[in-house]
């Protein structure tokens, strides 16, 4: 079996459903400049400025796939070599959302690498549930850690997609979730049921379906 250095189409999917992916430049939750799928800056090392153009979807997954590389390399470095693309899409996700050093040196690890189909390693990925919000530690990661389990558990099936299909998979994805017609368009009707969304559950409403829209989204 060949080892596994990079992550799949579905683990990209599965990342901008948990991430976002947004083709203009947009100010996060912290107020920096970012762009695609949580990017600051470019493969140049230049940050990412509100005044920005738009992006293409293929350029934003190709901006991702850059960034990706010292997560996947953590998770290609530190596991057992015989772990599928689902297992390895997944532990990439959980690396990406707590660190490098934090995966390196989570329980997760060592039970994935002690037997990859444990039924604990579940455990493992939920022992990571909790994020500090104004001071507080809350359970809020449990449903991304849940889901994050779920794929590393699921039989690998994956099949090559291009990005702008796996962008309409989000869009659609996105359009199901407001319980709208699930054409793969990100037109008017989308954006004014995302901000109407958004509304509803206190958010800025912006139209930028990024983490904070799709953390509520996802618990539908």
């Amino acid at each position: 079996m060949e080892e596994i250095r990079e992550t799949s189409d579905r683990g990209i999917k599965f990342l901008i459903e948990e991430e976002g992916l947004v083709k203009r430049p947009y100010k996060d939750k912290a107020g920096i400049p970012t762009i695609g799928i949580g990017c600051t800056y470019y493969e140049n090392g230049q940050k990412v400025k509100m005044s920005d153009p738009p992006i293409t979807t293929e350029r934003a997954i190709s901006l991702f796939r850059n960034l990706l590389k010292i997560y996947e390399l953590a998770v290609y470095t530190s596991t057992r070599d015989d772990i599928n693309h689902n297992q390895f899409d997944a532990l990439t996700c959980f690396t990406f959302n707590v660190g490098v050093y934090g995966f390196k040196s989570s329980e997760l690890v060592r039970k994935v690498n002690k037997d990859k189909q444990d039924p604990s390693i579940t455990s493992a990925f939920e022992a990571w549930r909790n994020a500090t919000i104004n001071g507080v530690k809350k359970p809020v990661l449990l449903s991304r850690r849940k889901r994050e389990a779920a794929l590393y558990f699921t039989p690998d099936n994956s099949i090559s997609k291009s990005p702008e299909e796996i962008y309409t998979e989000h869009v659609k994805y996105i359009q199901t979730k407001l319980g709208l017609h699930s054409d793969g368009i990100f037109g008017k009707n989308t954006k004014t049921a995302v901000i109407n969304f958004q509304k509803l559950h206190g958010l800025i409403a912006d139209g930028i379906v990024g983490p904070q829209t799709l953390a509520i989204l996802n618990k539908i």
